[in-house]
């Protein structure tokens, strides 16, 4: 039994959603919804749910600051919103969830299998809220990225980041300042991530941050402060050096 709740001011987003819920997820059997975040605050408290989907932007309070009020949520967020890019890119860095109004089904069902194989994460899922609401009043270049490993959750700035590496379904993310860490994510999930954050895809297999390439070889390869040795593959030779004059 999966208990859902849905705050969004708008009684209509709220309808589709419980018509998708019942018809898409069965593993939620009772959901209840608000369009007033006062009241949601009661309800969530006295409903419990075990996941809430939270509207972004609200006219009185928004989403972020509805969830700052749980000091420690019990429950799982996603987020709905329509829209607003800064807040996508502050919650994906915090490797949370979100939907794009409006839902589409495929995409509800795949955020439902997230959140069915990551349920019960306990204190991580709170060190993930914590980062997200550092995010939000942060600047970009100020974000923070959560690195969720076997070994527990890290969050990074992205300056600490030297290079990210592919191993197949997963990725080396290799530090200035610590051991490399090995993430079940691709490296194409991080490249659409760090791409407005000053990473750039040098070959196929590496994505790097251009503030530690030093030099470029006769050879055509990048040499980074670390030492290594990353090859610029032809077809993103010319992109490479571009962003790199500029």
């Amino acid at each position: 039994m999966i208990k859902a709740f849905i705050l969004d001011d708008e009684a209509s987003a709220i309808t589709t959603l419980t018509l998708m819920l019942k018809r898409y997820v069965p593993e939620i059997t009772h959901v209840q919804s608000a369009t007033n975040p006062a009241q949601a605050l009661q309800s969530v408290q006295s409903f419990l749910p075990h996941l809430v989907f939270l509207d972004i932007q609200m006219p009185v309070i928004n989403g972020f600051e509805w969830l700052k009020k749980f000091q420690t949520p019990t429950f799982d967020t996603i987020f709905t919103t329509a829209h607003d890019n800064y807040a996508i890119q502050a919650i994906r860095f915090s490797a949370l969830d979100y939907l794009l109004k409006p839902i589409n089904a495929n995409e509800l069902r795949e955020a439902m299998n997230r959140f069915l194989l990551k349920r019960n994460a306990g204190e991580e899922q709170n060190l993930l809220y914590r980062n997200l609401l550092h995010n939000v009043h942060a600047e970009q270049k100020n974000f923070k990225l959560a690195v969720s490993t076997t070994d527990g959750c890290f969050f990074f700035n992205t300056e600490e980041i030297i290079r990210l590496e592919a191993e197949g379904a997963y990725t080396f993310i290799r530090f200035t300042n610590r051991k490399p860490l090995l993430v079940s994510k691709i490296l194409k999930d991080y490249e659409e991530l760090l791409s407005d954050h000053g990473f750039v895809r040098l070959h196929k297999s590496h994505l790097v941050n251009i503030l530690y390439i030093t030099a470029v070889s006769a050879q055509g390869n990048a040499v980074l402060s670390d030492g290594s040795v990353v090859e610029i593959s032809r077809r993103r030779k010319g992109d490479v050096m571009n962003i790199l004059k500029g």
